[in-house]
Parts: structure tokens; C-alpha cells; sequence
């Protein structure tokens, strides 16, 4: 556990969860080398410095029953930061530092990743629990509307994050323990708001589940919500009849484009066209399921000037690919969309 870390832990174990000195630790004592790092990079000690500042302002709003999840999701997150920064080094451990305090920052803060903002207010809401003998790990970070909720879209946005999640608590919740066999099972799902208007929600929330086994799955789940009409939006509602060989045709390319980059040895010119071969194949091999990730807009996360298409570990490939994300330009989904426009302006 770093200093960081460590601070923190004991800075909210003493109860010191309003202050935003309460992240905060002295330069002239720094140590471990997120602290140096954070440290030497004033870019980074001010972005590190605005988290806290967010993370005081959170727990001065949210409620008793929300104070102790706070604190341990907030030092989930820590943790997480730093074992994911800490074995790069110089300008590659400041950017991942940096880029995982701004995330958080802008999370607390509920920052849309695009769009203008909502009318009404989220407010961040979390679970945080310790594995126990019967039950898994689980660390949960999303937005709901609550008691500000107006209108039914508004109202359906918070139903679809709690079936969301009592669906992965029902899934990867809970430990099974057998004679002689025994291990560590966690999931955690932070949401990301990718698009927010007066008019229009768009959310994801990614999660990442291990039941023991050779390694973890993750995933991703998305909603898009008219906020005008008080309406879920669907694949249909969306796009004029016609548009998915369009849709299906572009994200081929781009994923095909995606796998020749991945694989293709940079030292071995030659390798490109065996790549793009095997590429090839991968994808009529998976014809059906690129269709049907196309087609179900579950799967669609909406941003002001595109959309990505996600794609599971497995779906398009060996689980050792990962998982694809197939990017639509604005300019082909207003080419292709219903009587009403695109849905984002």
C-alpha cells in the first residue's frame, strides 16, 4: 500500500472525510514513487489536489448510509491508481497518474465525458464491500437522478442502473466455496455519463468480474435515454430501415483496420498482409456476432461527435485480443439515421 494510500486510509478511518486536506501529504516527505511522482509534476499535484477537493465536496452531500461506501470505494480507487501507474516509469508513470486522477476527478464531479450537461442533477452513488466467506468483493461507482428524478426518462435511467447492477450482484455476488477448493472472487463497475444535453443521456457502465480461474471477464453495458419523450431509446427508434449493412460494412473496416494494427510485427514488413489474411477470416468467422453487437444498441456508447460499438472479449477473437470498439463518425450516423436526425445535434 503506498503512502498515498496509507494517508488516506488513515485520514478516513479517523473520520477526516470532509476536508480536502484530507488526501493531502507533504512533498518534503515523499517517498514511494507515486508520491515523487505526484510530487515532482505540478500539473499532476494540482490534478491530485482538485480529486480531494472533489472527493470533500462528495462526502459533504452524500447521506449517512452512503458515507462508509465513499470511503471505500475512494480507497478501492487509490489502490487500483496506483498499482496500475506504479510499475511504469517517468513521463509514462505522470501520464497514466494523471489520467486516472482526472478520470476520478471528473467522476466525482459528475462531468458528462460530452454534451453541454443535464438539467437535473446526478449524484454519485456507491457500494464498496470486503470479500466475506459467502459473498465476493465488490466495488460500484455510478450516477443516479434519486430524489431529483423528473420525468419518466429520468426516472427509467435510475431503473436501468439498478437492475443493471443487481443483475451483476446476482451473477458474480456470490462466493462458492467447496471442500479443498477455495478462492477470491470481486467484480467492479464504474459508470461513465458519454453524452449529456437537456435532451439526452447516454451512459456505460464497464465492470470486471473473477470467480477464480485462469483469469477475469469484462464487459460493457450502455443506455441512450430521450429525456424530451421519457424514453429508453432502441436500435430501431434510431436508425431508418436500411442502415445496418451500412453500419455493419463500416465497422468491419474499422475493426479489420484495428486488428492489422495490433498484430502486425512493425520489425517484419511482410507479416501485414498474413495479419490482414487471418484478420479477414476472423471476421467472416464472426459475421454473426459483429451483427448482432451492431444491432443491439445495448452495446452503443454516444458521444457528441461519434459512437463506438463495443465488442466483449471473445466475440471477435481469442480472449487474448481483448475486446474491439468499432468507431462511427458523426457523418454516417446522421446518413443513417430515422426521420428524426441523429440524436445528438
Amino acid at each position: 500500500m503506498s503512502r498515498i494510500l496509507a494517508t488516506a486510509s488513515a485520514a478516513l478511518a479517523a473520520g477526516l472525510v470532509f476536508a480536502p486536506s484530507a488526501f493531502a501529504f507533504d512533498c518534503a516527505k515523499a517517498a514511494t514513487p507515486v508520491e515523487k511522482a505526484i510530487c515532482d509534476d505540478p500539473a499532476l499535484k494540482a490534478a491530485d489536489d482538485a480529486m480531494g477537493a472533489a472527493y470533500a465536496d462528495v462526502a459533504r452531500r452524500v447521506s449517512a448510509e452512503q458515507k462508509p461506501m465513499l470511503k471505500g470505494n475512494q480507497l478501492a480507487w487509490l489502490k487500483r491508481r496506483d498499482e496500475m501507474c506504479m510499475w511504469q516509469d517517468g513521463p509514462a508513470r505522470t501520464e497514466c497518474l494523471l489520467n486516472e486522477t482526472n478520470q476520478r476527478a471528473d467522476f466525482l464531479r459528475a462531468k458528462p465525458a460530452s454534451g453541454p450537461g443535464l438539467r437535473t442533477a446526478m449524484t454519485p452513488w456507491f457500494y464498496s464491500r470486503a470479500q466475506t466467506k459467502t459473498e465476493c468483493s465488490a466495488e460500484v461507482a455510478v450516477y443516479k437522478f434519486g430524489d431529483a428524478a423528473k420525468g419518466e426518462g429520468e426516472k427509467g435511467f435510475d431503473a436501468w442502473v439498478k437492475a443493471t447492477l443487481e443483475g451483476m450482484e446476482t451473477e458474480n455476488g456470490e462466493r462458492v466455496v467447496e471442500p479443498g477448493f477455495e478462492y477470491d472472487c470481486s467484480y467492479d463497475a464504474s459508470m461513465v455519463v458519454t453524452y449529456a444535453s437537456p435532451d439526452l443521456i447516454a451512459a456505460k457502465i464497464p465492470s470486471y468480474m473473477y470467480g477464480g480461474g485462469a483469469h477475469g471477464n469484462s464487459n460493457e453495458v450502455a443506455i441512450a435515454v430521450d429525456l424530451k419523450e421519457g424514453a429508453i431509446l432502441s436500435y430501431a427508434d434510431v436508425f431508418k430501415a436500411g442502415a445496418t449493412p451500412k453500419l455493419i460494412e463500416a465497422c468491419t473496416a474499422d475493426i479489420l483496420r484495428e486488428k492489422i494494427e495490433r498484430f502486425t510485427d512493425t520489425s517484419d514488413p511482410g507479416s501485414a498482409a498474413e495479419v490482414e489474411a487471418q484478420a479477414r477470416e476472423d471476421l467472416k468467422t464472426n459475421a454473426e456476432a459483429l451483427s448482432q453487437g451492431v444491432g443491439d444498441f445495448a452495446n452503443w456508447q454516444i458521444y457528441d461527435d461519434r459512437a463506438e460499438i463495443y465488442f466483449p472479449p471473445y466475440s471477435l477473437g481469442s480472449y487474448a485480443e481483448g475486446y474491439y470498439v468499432c468507431t462511427l463518425p458523426k457523418a454516417l450516423l446522421a446518413e443513417v439515421a430515422g426521420p428524426k436526425g441523429w440524436i445528438v445535434p
